[in-house]
């Protein structure tokens, strides 16, 4: 039997290896199946493409169902930039669907899911169609201000269920069916003042149990959000890092500053 200082070099060139394999593979060149597409946390104040139009095109449009859900925190917007705008896009992907907030409430509506569907009008002297297209509304409840709220956008078909947090808050069955027109999947606009993480896509409906099991993988065990790791060292599938313990390299979007004397302001308020 060899002396443990004869292959202790042996055994640590193999975890180091092994540690070297982990970082290519996971952290410098990360699945592309990985459904997270923001990470870190994003303000919305200007708009971001999150997702690639060909992505969005295979997983969102392309296929009979979708979930798209993550983190938002709205807080007020600029009110000093002035324009026609009644309704602010938040979550959207142009000329198919907009998760919208209102300016102020219109019609006692303050925020809504606007699908594009398309029409077809016949020409009456012809006798043919033409296609167009149009707006169809699904009315939702005001977005909870200065916290973190989990909002998911279910689709089956032409049914569409929208998700706060763990609660079905719309669903509805719109009478056309979605435009499927090539687009990034885009948040923010200059009008909004807050911020977005953990930005979820996948090809098929979630159910909402489904759902909650996703949330609950980007909070820790005080239903903090999180962001991801800049360097995760924990074994694919674990969430080793979930409670976020003093010392690792885990963020809580929540903390307060080091200072207790310091006053800060949670997003749970």
């Amino acid at each position: 039997m060899y002396p443990i200082k004869d292959i202790a070099p042996y055994i640590f060139g193999i975890i180091l290896l092994a540690i070297v394999i982990y970082i290519i593979v996971y952290v410098i060149y990360p699945s592309s199946g990985s459904n997270d597409m923001l990470p870190n946390i994003t303000p919305l104040n200007t708009k971001k493409d999150v997702v690639t139009s060909n992505i969005v095109q295979t997983k969102i449009l392309g296929s009979a169902g979708s979930t798209v859900m993550g983190f938002f925190k709205l807080d007020s917007g600029d009110r000093t930039i002035k324009s026609d705008i009644t309704f602010i896009p938040v979550m959207f992907v142009e000329s198919n669907w907009y998760l919208e907030i209102a300016q102020s409430p219109v019609k006692n509506v303050s925020a809504r899911l606007r699908v594009i569907t398309n029409k077809y009008e016949k020409i009456i002297t012809s006798g043919q169609t033409k296609p167009t297209t149009q707006s169809e509304i699904i009315e939702l409840p005001p977005i909870p201000k200065q916290k973190w709220v989990f909002i998911a956008i279910l689709r089956d078909g032409r049914r569409f269920d929208i998700i706060y947090d763990n609660k079905i808050v719309g669903s509805q069955r719109i009478p056309n069916y979605p435009v499927v027109i090539s687009m990034p999947l885009s948040i923010g606009n200059k009008q909004l003042n807050g911020s977005a993480v953990h930005i979820v896509i996948n090809g098929v409906r979630l159910s909402p149990n489904d759902v909650e099991s996703e949330r609950i993988t980007h909070v820790d065990t005080n239903n903090m959000v999180i962001e991801a790791n800049p360097v995760d060292m924990s074994l694919p599938g674990l969430n080793l890092f979930a409670q976020c313990p003093p010392g690792l390299p885990c963020k809580p979007i929540t903390r307060p500053p080091n200072n207790s004397l310091l006053k800060w302001d949670t997003p749970y308020a």
